[in-house]
């Protein structure tokens, strides 16, 4: 009890600077209002013909507002900070604090990633509206169970991207990694849905994480089903303890043999 008491919070005051702090996130909007005005008159010149692997225009088009929300309005620079405090050697005089360095990211990070998906979820809502207009059939009963998806994928999100960071223990240069995470998650369900795919490819990737960060949450918005539910939601949970493992193996490896660059 007293540990999540302390990391409650951490959350808290995360969560009250992204409020105090909340100009910083204009630059942003600007940007993903211009991605997805970008984006909507492509997708719209696409679908001239109907349907595409059974999205229609407005799926297509909030499908995109809701990747785009995960892994862009509510993405952090944990990468970025682990890199920095272990190249640094500023994370040697982190070690000795009372909690735990891995959870101490992942609460202060928390409070913006939830700051982020209110502002830019607001956003995305309003843009898709006025660019299409509601789901048909969209039922908000089902809204809680999609939102819980789309938490899971942030969550998995976080952590590769802090296990990623976490190499800067045993490699000078990771960037590279990055680089091609980066580029997975975009073409294995942030802008492409799993269906567009291949089968062949379609069958390789949900053995994957890529697809259960974007496409997962996204999909279960604009096309609700039960049976979506129950196989994306346990496998979301799958990769979530994965990733916190693999978070928690790289730091403990790396703290074991630690060796501050600088700093």
């Amino acid at each position: 009890m007293k540990a999540f008491r302390k990391y409650w919070t951490i959350l808290r005051i995360s969560l009250q600077n992204a409020f105090v702090y909340r100009s910083n996130v204009l630059g942003g909007l600007v940007f993903f209002l211009i991605f997805m005005f970008v984006f909507f008159n492509l997708w719209r010149a696409i679908y001239q013909s109907g349907e595409v692997a059974g999205y229609s225009l407005v799926q297509m088009v909030w499908y995109l507002c809701m990747t785009e929300l995960i892994m862009f309005g509510c993405r952090t620079g944990i990468f970025s900070q682990m890199n920095e405090d272990v190249k640094s050697g500023s994370i040697a005089y982190q070690l000795n604090r009372p909690y735990h360095y891995v959870w101490y990211q992942f609460f202060n990070a928390l409070g913006g990633m939830v700051f982020n998906l209110l502002i830019y979820g607001l956003m995305a809502v309003i843009m898709a509206m006025i660019m299409v207009g509601p789901i048909p059939g969209f039922n908000f009963a089902t809204l809680p169970l999609s939102l819980i998806s789309m938490m899971l994928a942030m969550f998995i999100n976080f952590f590769f991207l802090m296990a990623l960071g976490l190499t800067a223990f045993r490699l000078e240069e990771n960037t590279a990694f990055y680089l091609i995470y980066q580029k997975l998650v975009f073409m294995l369900g942030m802008f492409i849905p799993v269906e567009f795919l291949p089968g062949w490819l379609q069958a390789i990737t949900r053995y994957l994480p890529f697809p259960y960060m974007t496409w997962a949450p996204a999909r279960l918005i604009v096309a609700f089903s039960w049976e979506l539910f129950w196989s994306v939601v346990p496998v979301q949970l799958l990769w979530f303890g994965l990733s916190v493992i693999l978070s928690m193996a790289i730091y403990r490896h790396g703290v074991a043999g630690i060796q501050a660059h600088g700093g």
